[in-house]
């Protein structure tokens, strides 16, 4: 295991943020990196939980100037 994967279920199944993010069709690579920083925030390496809250904001701000989504929220 890494640092990205968790236990997940009563079959204790191996299970990474990538196979989530793939799970959950998530492509735009600025939404990636925030979900990665929400779903373990402080627990990933060297960066405080803080931290990485800020830098899990600054990629949603970043998704949404590189326009990923339609203005009205809608896909």
């Amino acid at each position: 295991m890494n640092k990205y994967s968790r236990l997940i279920g009563k079959d204790k199944a191996v299970v990474d943020v990538y196979d989530v993010l793939k799970a959950f069709n998530v492509v735009c690579p600025a939404i990636q990196h925030a979900v990665k920083k929400l779903l373990a925030p402080g627990q990933r390496g060297m960066k405080t939980v803080n931290q990485d809250l800020l830098e899990a904001q600054q990629s949603i701000t970043r998704a949404i100037e590189l326009n990923d989504y339609p203005k009205d929220g809608k896909e």
